[in-house]
């Protein structure tokens, strides 16, 4: 039974600081969001997708969605790339170079003005996917940020940071609420008339 009380306690506790987090997201940058990534899949532009641990399984898992689940409501294909997901190319350029390289080095050549990079990190500080954003925004490509904790350096220098303030080391409610976030991209720009327009 004190297992059960103690379960119950920590299930409520969890369930607050979640929707705190999700409270507490700024719609006005979300809708900016949204706007730009369909602007982008207009104009054939590319959405890149970067992440550690947690994160990277929530780009992986935005890059699945939008190849994937857009289909049962058209038939175009968004150009998304999850830079998470080719482990012998990142195991290669952690090796050689350095783990901080290993998204720079899958965008350049790849990665055109215009282009789209969507930063996942919930401390918002991680070495490689601030590399990462700085190389998207000196390219000319607009990059969008998911952050939590104080927002790190990413609330700084992303072009559209969203930032939801957390306590440091808080990654799960953090991660949830990107995964969330991720959801509600996908589920919301299926449906928006404009991106239902766009012809594959």
């Amino acid at each position: 039974m004190e297992r059960k009380l103690l379960l119950t306690e920590f299930m409520e506790s969890y369930k607050e600081r979640i929707n705190t987090l999700f409270d507490s997201i700024d719609i006005d940058i979300l809708e900016s969001i949204i706007a730009t990534i369909i602007n982008a899949f207009k104009n054939g532009s590319t959405l890149f997708v970067a992440g550690n641990g947690g994160s990277a399984a929530t780009a992986s898992h935005l890059h699945t969605d939008f190849r994937f689940f857009v289909r049962y409501f058209t038939k175009f294909r968004p150009k998304v790339i999850a830079l998470t997901d080719n482990v012998p190319l990142i195991t290669a350029i952690g090796n050689d170079n350095a783990y901080e390289d290993i998204f720079i080095e899958q965008m350049k050549g790849v990665f055109k003005k215009g282009d789209l990079l969507l930063a996942i990190s919930a401390s918002g500080n991680s070495p490689n996917v601030v590399k990462a954003t700085e190389f998207a925004n000196e390219l000319g490509g607009t990059t969008i940020a998911f952050c939590g904790f104080k927002g790190g350096k990413l609330k700084e220098i992303a072009d559209l940071p969203l930032y939801t303030p957390s306590a440091d080391k808080e990654y799960g409610p953090v991660e949830d609420v990107h995964m969330i976030l991720n959801h509600i991209l996908v589920n919301y720009i299926v449906k928006d008339e404009d991106f239902l327009k766009i012809k594959g």
